[in-house]
């Protein structure tokens, strides 16, 4: 069963590498997604962050277009 947000994650769209997004998909979305700092961060009614990624990190957004 995948993540309930698998259809509406904003974090798909900072991605233009889709093999890269298609990594967190396999190992989050589709996988393990109870262990997504993302989702943990929703669930809890925290704002989540654009550029969190899954495993808690986060990307570096300066330069990229918004």
């Amino acid at each position: 069963m995948p993540c309930p947000h698998v259809t509406s994650c904003p974090m798909f769209a900072l991605f233009t590498v889709k093999d890269s997004l298609r990594v967190w998909q396999i190992h989050y979305c589709n996988g393990r997604y109870e262990d997504c700092a993302r989702l943990k961060l929703a669930r809890a009614c925290e704002a989540v962050p654009r550029e969190l990624l899954p495993n808690g990190k986060t990307l570096d957004l300066d330069g990229v277009k918004r």
